[in-house]
């Protein structure tokens, strides 16, 4: 029996189904060995390529038994990235295709992918004191239901501090308990098709400075008691007739001023 010995050769062929390997050994008139198994790393799967060149440690008849090790860094294989305090591991043969990163001096882990998929069966947890999430073209969000627990919310952005919001069916917005507050203070919503804002006792829009509801063809304001105030002064328009109704009266605004003439 040959004694056990580790070798430097070069991967001949690969045979990705099973895992093997066979390696040709150029100081020996290029022989080539039978296919040899991988060192797997606990199940970690990641084939050579036939040229690379390789560490086998045979165990014994020469080359015919052994266990290819891994690959070796060298003139034709340099590391893409390197550092003391770095850990990096590449997933694809581009370079900066696809791979994660770890460096103990930022302390940033890294995960890059032309696509990268999370996918948590039961439960997807993303917990920090600081979360962000950045997209250059759009964010989709898709769910049966979400709960959102904040004490401030603030959006910015668009051109000249603008957003425009566009939501493509309806929306109710309902409030079980005394007070539905909506605050905005510089925002413009439309709408494609209806909005319903309910509340149990009272709806309240509020600026700082003016508020305009427009509708393109029917507006209706209606409820036990309906309030319009304004600390300075209130400005109702009509470009058609304005009219003024309640449960015992109905008359136009042209009807008062002809009455006020008389």
């Amino acid at each position: 029996m040959a004694d056990s010995e580790i070798r430097i050769g070069r991967v001949s062929s690969v045979d990705y189904e099973s895992g093997m390997v066979r390696v040709t050994y150029r100081d020996k008139d290029d022989s080539v060995t039978i296919n040899l198994p991988t060192m797997n790393f606990n199940d970690e799967y990641r084939m050579p390529e036939p040229g690379q060149d390789v560490v086998v440690a045979h165990l014994s008849n020469g080359s015919s038994r052994g266990v290819l090790l891994g690959t070796v860094w060298n003139k034709k294989n340099i590391p893409t990235e390197t550092g003391e305090k770095l850990y990096r591991k590449d997933f694809s043969r581009e370079k900066d295709a696809a791979y994660v990163k770890y460096s103990d001096a930022t302390g940033e882990y890294l995960v890059k992918a032309a696509n990268v998929h999370i996918n948590g069966v039961n439960k997807t947890v993303l917990d920090g004191p600081n979360v962000e999430i950045f997209a250059n073209f759009s964010i989709a969000v898709q769910t049966e239901k979400m709960n959102i627990d904040l004490s401030c919310l603030e959006v910015t952005g668009g051109e000249e501090d603008k957003i425009s919001a566009s939501i493509k069916t309806d929306v109710t917005m309902e409030q079980e308990e005394n007070e539905l507050e909506a605050v905005i203070l510089k925002a413009f919503f439309k709408f494609v098709e209806d909005i319903r804002v309910q509340a149990g006792t009272c709806v309240e829009v509020r600026a700082e400075e003016s508020v305009t509801i427009r509708a393109g063809t029917d507006m209706n304001i209606s409820g036990r008691t309906s309030r319009l105030s304004g600390e300075n002064a209130v400005t109702i328009s009509s470009g058609g007739t304005l009219r003024f109704s309640d449960g015992q009266h109905s008359i136009t605004l042209a009807e008062i001023i002809e009455r006020l003439g008389e």
